[in-house]
């Protein structure tokens, strides 16, 4: 999906796109083995709320990139 896609998602109100959708999001956090001494490297995070889940659950060292600057702006406010 374009940037511009994750624009127009986020006018509806979506706050997360997830490939294999929250099922799958829900497997790979529970199977991940995350903890504090780990580090994540989130790739596509658009405004990073699973990053943000990722630290307060856990408390892992996240690393958030995304091409679209206005969604980090927003990530990092969060």
């Amino acid at each position: 999906m374009s940037e511009a896609g994750h624009k127009f998602l986020a006018k509806l109100g979506k706050k997360r796109l997830r490939p294999g959708g929250k099922r799958a999001t829900d497997w790979l956090i529970a199977e991940g083995g995350f903890s504090k001494e780990k580090r994540i490297l989130e790739v596509a995070c658009n405004r990073g709320t699973t990053a943000i889940e990722l630290a307060q659950r856990f408390g892992c060292k996240i690393t958030a990139v995304d091409m679209d600057a206005q969604a980090l702006e927003v990530a990092k406010k969060s």
